[in-house]
């Protein structure tokens, strides 16, 4: 999740960055500008999901950004932190589309608070129908007997929903990798990529997961070893969705490790086709959504 933060102030600039690193729910990726020229340079080139602006600038208002991401059709959330309070004001920004004016000063709490439904609404846009066609010599699974195991052995609340192709980018590492193989010649046919996300949501159906440990670990990028085997049990009890088509036979994982650095092997199956490929979120109420990529070989 990438936020640009845009204020002339380099104070203003860092409050708002040291708040934003605090967020529990998910690991932001945080850019800053001083102005709103440079920001719309940024955007073109790093095309963040959310752009967090001052009001007052030189050049160019905060509102005149606004108006130009609204005009330029670009897929990106607007909002306003500013010393603005005055109401005509206010009202006017969300006219013009800002999701919300949130006036200075202000606690991490309340950032947070107004933040929290723009990052749920990012992940939702992402959501697809569930239609993408898989080469038929694959044995990736169908989602919807996927999802038809995870209820049964992880958690019958556990959502699981087909969402657009991923990208590489800094956020998806650390990452948990797991392989899975046909038991009859032990030839590895799928590749698993879990973020730590999507690590903790299918651990929490073998191991008690408080949102405080979970919201700790995910922001430092760390999995405990007793995490680690929650997953790997969630791993092997779903694997059966994974159908060998010549030999009739279900896959069994492998391996697990946890990817801690990207490497140029990691970046090529984010980069591997759409028949080749299932990307899924999975999620649990009071959990972060998690995202999964699952690759045939």
């Amino acid at each position: 999740m990438k936020i640009l933060i845009v204020d002339d102030s380099q104070a203003t600039l860092e409050i708002v960055r040291r708040g934003l690193e605090k967020f529990g729910y998910r690991k932001l990726l945080i850019q800053k500008a001083n102005s709103a020229k440079s920001a719309l340079t940024l955007i073109g080139s790093w095309h963040p999901d959310i752009v967090l602006t001052d009001w007052h600038m030189p050049d160019m208002s905060g509102l005149m950004l606004l108006q130009a991401i609204k005009q330029r059709q670009l897929n990106i959330i607007v909002a306003m932190v500013t010393t603005v309070d005055e109401q005509s004001q206010i009202e006017q920004a969300l006219s013009i589309g800002a999701s919300f004016v949130l006036s200075k000063p202000f606690t991490d709490e309340q950032l947070h608070s107004q933040l929290l439904p723009l990052v749920r609404e990012v992940e939702e846009s992402e959501v697809i129908p569930d239609a993408t066609i898989i080469s038929g010599e694959l044995a990736l699974p169908k989602l919807s007997q996927l999802e038809r195991l995870v209820h049964k052995h992880i958690s019958a609340s556990l959502v699981i929903k087909a969402i657009q192709k991923q990208a590489f980018n800094e956020s998806k590492v650390p990452c948990l990798m797991v392989v899975y193989e046909d038991p009859e010649n032990q030839k590895v046919r799928a590749i698993g990529l879990l973020d730590i996300y999507a690590t903790y949501v299918m651990a929490s159906g073998y191991c008690a997961i408080s949102a405080t440990q979970a919201q700790a670990a995910i922001i430092q990028g760390t999995v405990p070893t007793d995490v680690l085997e929650a997953c790997k049990k969630s791993l092997n009890a779903t694997a059966f969705a994974f159908l060998d088509k010549r030999t009739k036979m279900s896959l069994k994982v492998k391996t697990v490790k946890l990817i801690t650095g990207s490497f140029r092997k990691l970046e090529l199956l984010f980069e591997t086709a759409p028949d080749k490929r299932i990307d899924f979120s999975c999620q649990r109420e009071g959990m972060a959504q998690g995202k999964v990529i699952l690759v045939g070989i």
